[in-house]
């Protein structure tokens, strides 16, 4: 997969894929907004990869991505950078369906999180004077 393929599905989420209409701003933002989103999300995704045994792909250490690179975060993150991206597009020109795309980002990324399993760790004893 693609961040072009992500961008694509983006711009048809907010139904401006129309052979008429002109959307290279949000070209050139995507790729900015794609870069940051696989940043904020790598630590999550490294998670992801450990309770499921798959390597990380490693995000992108850039402030910018190529929209015909891979996406840099595991495929299950796939729609949650949709949204995120869709949100991020129209946040200055539909402040409701760029709110309602956020809300599906988030309710994306609580879902990847209540995936991990439980770890175990030691507890630290903080007091032990007072047994």
């Amino acid at each position: 997969m693609t961040y072009r393929e992500l961008y694509d599905a983006a711009v048809r989420a907010v139904a401006e894929g129309g052979a008429e209409s002109n959307t290279e701003d949000y070209e050139e933002r995507a790729q900015y907004l794609l870069a940051t989103f696989c940043f904020e999300c790598a630590g999550l995704d490294a998670l992801w990869c450990a309770a499921n045994g798959t390597s990380s792909k490693g995000a992108p250490e850039t402030v910018c991505v190529s929209l015909d690179s891979p996406f840099g975060l595991s495929d299950a993150f796939a729609p949650a950078a949709i949204y995120y991206l869709a949100a991020m597009l129209v946040l200055d020109e539909n402040e409701e369906m760029s709110e309602s795309f956020l809300a599906r980002y988030s309710d994306q990324l609580a879902t990847l999180r209540a995936s991990l399993p439980m770890g175990k760790e030691r507890i630290r004893d903080h007091y032990p004077d007072l047994a």
